[in-house]
Parts: C-alpha cells; structure tokens; sequence
C-alpha cells in the first residue's frame, strides 16, 4: 500500500517572491551551479587608468605626508 505524499506548505506569495533566483542576480543561487558557464574565466587585468589613477594617488599622499611631516618638524623649532 502507498503512502501518500506529504503535501509541502503553501507559503503566501509575498515570502516566496523572493526565493528563485533571477539572471540579473549578483551573487549565484544553487540553480546557478549546472548554468553553462560563457565568458572570461579568469579576471581581466587592470587598465593602464587604473594603474594611472593608483600612482597619482599613491604620490599624493606621499607627498602630503612629507608636507605634514616638514610642517610638524618645523613647529618644533
């Protein structure tokens, strides 16, 4: 003789609305992990403005410590 199968829940729509995962979504969601995966694998490198825009950044703020630095060294005097 069969059981019968246990019925799951009826959840109300405005808790369940959530729970499937949309193509637009940024984190995965478990019916991601079998998706065929297209595009680039691996992460694309830094552009030259990037690594531009991290120099000028990096040089200005060493050269407002060395200014700080000078103008505290100076009011010791």
């Amino acid at each position: 003789m069969d059981r019968p199968e246990p019925r799951e829940p009826r959840l109300p729509e405005s808790l369940t609305r959530h729970l499937e995962g949309s193509r637009r979504a940024i984190w995965p969601t478990p019916d991601d992990r079998h998706r065929p995966r297209t595009g680039a694998h691996r992460p694309r490198l830094p552009s030259r403005v990037f690594k531009g825009v991290w120099l000028w950044a990096a040089a200005y703020n060493l050269i407002g410590a060395a200014i700080l630095a000078l103008l505290w060294a100076s009011m010791g005097r």
